[in-house]
C-alpha cells in the first residue's frame, strides 16, 4: 500500500510537470558548428537509446544525454566527472580515475571492487559492450555524445544491465568536406593536456576517414611526504582512434574503427584512518595526526602505479533492404593488459612493520562481441529482432605482500564468460497512444579454472612447483590446495562452472499530446549473470546467484513556453533480488547475495532558455534505497541504506553568452553540485565501519570562455571552495586496523586554447 501511494503521488506530480513541459536529461546543442549533427530539425538531440535514431523527446525512457558541446562547456574529461551531470549517477573507485565504478539509482558493484566482475551498469562504446572495468574510462575524447539510460535495459541492451547502460558514441566521418580541431591546455599540478581530430573525405558521399587523439600528463594532486616518492593520483594517459566510413551505395553504410590507449599514472593517494587513538594505525604505531599530514597529503613509501594498455577494433555494417527494412551487424574485439601496484597504507611505519600491505594486480582481458539485428519501420509499427553473442576472458595473477614479507599471498586464476541471447521489441501506435513490448532470452556460461592460492613467507613463482625455498606441497600454511604433478601446477580448488539463463522484458505505454509532450508508464526486468570472487584468497571460491530487478516507472517529458522551458520527471520503484556484494570479516572476504532490496525514487530535469544566449538547468534525484532482507553470513543489513546511493543529489548550471567582441562571444558557465551523505559500505556505521562514508557536500565550478568560429580560449576552476571529500573507501579494520579512503581532487584551475578548421 505504501508503494502504491508513493507511485500515485509521484504520478500526479509527473502529470502536473508535463503541463509545464519536459525533456529527457539532455541539453540542446549549443550554436557552435559541429562536423556531425546530433540534433534534428527542431533542435532536439537525436539519440539511439532504442537502437534507432529518434528525437530524445519521443523516447519513453528515463535517460540523460550529453552532447559534444556539453562535455566541452562543462569540462568533462573523464568518467568520474559524469556523476555531477546525471541524476542518480555516482562514479567512484578505490583506484582513482583508472577504473570507474558506475552506480545508477543505487544499483552498481557496491563494495565489490574485484577486477573480474562485470558491472551491473552496462558500458558500451559505439554500441559494443566493454566488460573490463579497467578500460571503461579511456575512450572519453572526440565524442558525438554520451547516452546514459537509467534502470534495467532488459531487451535491446540486455547483458549485465540491471542498473542501466552508458553508451560512449564517437564522432564519425560525415562524408562531406574536411574538418578538424586541436585543443591544448595547462592546469594546476603541472598538468598538460591535448586532444584533437582530423577528418578528410576520401570520396564525396562515399568514403571518409577521421583520426583523433587524446593526451594528458600531470603531477599528482596528493602530495607524498615519504622520502624520494612522487605525488599520488597523477595523470598520465595517451589514446588514439581511427574511423573509416564507407558508403559504396546509398543502402550500405560500413564503419571500421581501430583504437589504442595507455594509462600509467601513480596510484591513488591513500587516507589512512586508523582505529587507534587520534586515528592512529595500531600496527604501524603512528597516524596521520602524528605525521602532521594535511587532508590532501599522504605518506606512501613505495608508491605504486596504475598501468593499463588496451587496443581494439570494431566493424559496424548497416544495409537498407527497403524503405522500411534494414539489417545491422556489429563485430568487435578488445584486448587489455592491466598492472596495478599499490602501497596500501599511506603511512611510513614507526614500528618494525615497514611493509604492512603492498599489492599487485596483474590481469589480461580479451573481449569479443557479435550482434545481428533486423528492423522494420512503418508508419505505425516498428519492430526489431536480433541475436547476440559475447565472450570475455581474464587471466589474473595477483600478489599481496604482508608484514615485511613474513606473509605473502599469491593468487592465479582464469575466468571465461560466454553470453548468448535472442531478442525482439516492437512498437505499435494507436493514434496518440504508443505501446512497446520487448523480450530477451539470455544464456550465460561462467567458467573459473586454474585457480591457485598461496600463503607463505617467501617469493612465489607463478604457480610452478618450487621446493628450493620451502615445500609448498607439504605445508597447508604455505599452499592452499594440492600439487598436480601432471601439469606442474598447484590447484587450490576444483574448476567451477556456473550456467544461468533468464527471460527479461520491457512493456511500456506512452501518450503524446498535440503539443508533442508525452507521459509514459513502463515495466522493465533486468538480469545480471552469476559472479565469482576475484580476491577471496583464504576461503572457498563459490559462485553467486544471478541478480534480477523488476522496475516500474512513470514519467513525463516535453517542451513548453515556445520551447523555452523543458521539464522531465520520472518516478520509479525497483525490486532488487540477489545483489552481489563483498562481505569482509577480518582477513576473510566473501562474495555473496543480498536476498532483497527496494529502491524508490524521483528524478527531475528542468532547462530554461529565456534568450538564445542564456540557459539555466537544474537536475537531481531523490532516492530511498533500502535493503529489505539483508541477512548475511557475518551480519544483518536489513533496513540499511544501500552503498553508493545518496538520498538526494542535485546540480544546477547557468550558461550565459554575456558579450560579443569582434567575431566571437564571451560566455560564463558557473555550476554547483550537491550530494547528500554517501555510504561506502552496506553496513552503514556498524561493524567498525563508521568511517566508510562521505557526509553531505557541495562543490562549485566555473568556466569563462571566448569563442569564434575557429578559435576558443577557456579558463576554468573546479571545486572552487576546496571542499575536502572522499571518493571511495575500503574496510581493512579487521586485518590491519585502519580504513582505506581515497581523497577527491582539491581546487583545480587551468586554461585551454582551441583551434578548429
Amino acid at each position: 500500500m505504501a508503494n502504491l501511494k508513493f507511485m500515485s503521488g509521484v504520478c500526479l506530480a509527473s502529470v502536473i510537470a508535463a503541463g509545464m513541459g519536459g525533456t529527457a536529461y539532455a541539453q540542446a546543442a549549443d550554436a557552435q558548428p559541429a562536423a556531425t549533427s546530433t540534433t534534428d530539425t527542431s533542435g532536439d538531440i537525436v539519440v539511439t537509446a532504442q537502437r534507432r535514431s529518434e528525437s530524445i523527446l519521443k523516447v519513453p525512457i528515463s535517460m540523460a544525454t550529453l552532447s559534444q558541446n556539453d562535455l566541452r562547456a562543462r569540462g568533462i574529461t573523464n568518467a568520474i566527472s559524469l556523476a555531477a551531470q546525471v541524476p542518480s549517477l555516482q562514479v567512484n573507485s578505490p583506484y582513482g580515475d583508472s577504473m570507474p565504478n558506475f552506480t545508477l539509482r543505487g544499483i552498481g558493484v557496491g563494495n565489490e571492487h574485484n577486477f573480474n566482475q562485470a558491472s551491473p551498469i552496462g558500458v558500451y562504446t559505439d554500441d559494443a559492450y566493454i566488460s573490463a572495468r579497467a578500460v571503461q574510462g579511456l575512450g572519453m575524447f572526440d565524442l558525438e555524445r554520451i547516452e546514459v539510460l537509467a534502470g534495467p535495459q532488459g531487451t535491446l541492451y540486455g547483458r549485465n544491465t540491471t542498473g542501466g547502460a552508458i553508451n560512449f558514441i564517437s564522432r564519425k566521418p560525415s562524408l562531406s568536406g574536411s574538418n578538424g580541431y586541436v585543443d591544448v591546455g595547462y592546469a594546476r599540478f603541472n598538468t598538460f593536456s591535448a586532444d584533437g581530430a582530423v577528418e578528410t573525405t576520401l570520396s564525396e558521399g562515399k568514403a571518409g576517414l577521421r583520426v583523433s587523439f587524446n593526451y594528458a600528463r600531470g603531477d599528482g594532486y596528493i602530495k607524498n611526504r615519504a622520502l624520494d616518492q612522487p605525488a599520488a593520483s597523477s595523470t598520465n594517459s595517451i589514446a588514439g582512434r581511427a574511423i573509416l566510413r564507407l558508403m559504396p551505395t546509398e543502402k550500405l553504410d560500413i564503419t571500421i574503427k581501430a583504437s589504442i590507449g595507455k594509462s600509467d599514472p601513480t596510484q591513488a593517494g591513500i587516507f589512512n584512518q586508523g582505529t587507534g587513538p587520534n586515528g592512529a594505525s595500531p600496527l604501524q604505531g603512528t597516524g596521520r595526526a602524528a605525521k602532521g599530514l594535511s587532508f590532501f597529503e599522504t605518506d606512501s613509501p613505495r608508491l605504486g602505479r596504475s598501468y593499463v594498455y588496451t587496443y581494439g577494433t570494431q566493424l559496424n555494417i548497416k544495409y537498407q533492404l527497403s524503405d522500411t527494412v534494414s539489417l545491422f551487424s556489429l563485430t568487435s574485439y578488445d584486448h587489455a593488459d592491466q598492472n596495478f601496484t599499490q602501497e596500501g597504507t599511506g603511512l611510513t611505519s614507526a614500528t618494525a612493520f615497514t611493509q604492512l600491505l603492498d599489492t599487485s594486480y596483474g590481469n589480461r582481458f580479451k573481449m569479443f562481441n557479435q550482434e545481428l539485428r533486423a528492423s522494420y519501420t512503418g508508419d505505425t509499427t516498428k519492430l526489431q529482432v536480433g541475436g547476440y553473442y559475447g565472450y570475455d576472458k581474464i587471466n589474473s595473477d595477483s600478489y599481496y605482500w604482508l608484514v615485511n614479507g613474513a606473509s605473502n599471498i599469491h593468487q592465479l586464476y582464469d575466468q571465461t564468460r560466454r553470453s548468448s541471447a535472442i531478442f525482439a521489441q516492437g512498437d505499435q501506435k494507436f493514434g496518440h497512444v504508443n505501446v512497446t513490448v520487448g523480450l530477451r532470452y539470455t544464456w550465460d556460461k561462467l567458467k573459473y579454472d586454474n585457480y591457485a592460492s598461496y600463503l607463505g613467507p617467501a617469493a612465489l613463482n607463478n604457480g610452478t612447483r618450487d621446493t628450493s625455498v620451502f615445500p609448498f606441497d607439504k605445508s597447508p600454511l604455505y599452499f592452499l590446495g594440492s600439487y598436480d604433478a601432471t601439469t606442474g601446477r598447484y590447484k587450490s580448488g576444483p574448476d567451477i562452472k556456473k550456467n544461468s539463463q533468464a527471460l527479461t522484458a520491457r512493456a511500456a505505454i506512452n501518450y503524446t499530446f498535440d503539443g508533442g509532450q508525452i507521459v509514459y508508464a513502463s515495466y522493465n526486468r533486468g538480469y545480471r549473470g552469476a559472479s565469482l570472487c576475484g580476491q577471496c584468497f583464504t576461503g572457498p571460491i563459490t559462485a553467486t546467484e544471478p541478480e534480477k530487478v523488476n522496475a516500474f516507472e512513470i514519467g513525463a517529458k516535453g517542451k513548453f513556453l515556445d520551447n523555452m522551458l523543458s521539464v522531465s520527471v520520472a518516478a520509479f520503484l525497483m525490486k532488487y533480488k540477489n545483489q552481489q556484494i563483498n562481505e569482509v570479516n577480518g582477513a576473510n572476504t566473501i562474495l555473496e547475495n543480498v536476498n532483497s532490496a527496494e529502491i524508490k525514487g524521483f528524478e527531475f530535469d528542468f532547462t530554461l532558455r529565456p534568450t538564445s544566449g542564456l540557459r539555466f538547468s537544474v537536475n537531481g534525484s531523490f532516492l530511498d534505497p533500502k535493503y529489505k532482507d539483508g541477512k548475511l553470513l557475518f551480519g544483518d543489513i536489513s533496513g540499511f541504506q544501500m552503498a553508493y546511493a545518496p538520498k538526494f543529489q542535485a546540480s544546477g548550471q547557468m550558461d550565459w553568452q554575456f558579450a560579443k567582441a569582434g567575431s566571437g562571444t564571451f560566455s560564463f558557465s558557473p555550476s554547483i553540485v550537491y550530494t547528500s551523505k554517501v555510504y561506502y559500505s552496506p553496513y552503514e556505521n556498524t561493524n567498525n565501519q563508521q568511517f566508510l562514508h562521505q557526509d553531505a557536500f557541495a562543490k562549485v565550478n566555473a568556466q569563462i570562455s571566448y569563442d569564434t568560429e575557429r578559435y576558443s580560449v577557456r579558463a576554468w576552476m573546479k571545486n572552487a571552495f576546496n571542499a575536502k571529500t572522499f571518493a571511495d573507501g575500503l574496510d581493512l579494520t579487521g586485518a590491519f586496523g585502519y580504513v582505506y579512503l581515497i581523497q577527491s581532487p582539491p581546487r583545480t584551475f587551468g586554461a585551454s586554447f582551441g583551434y578548429r578548421f
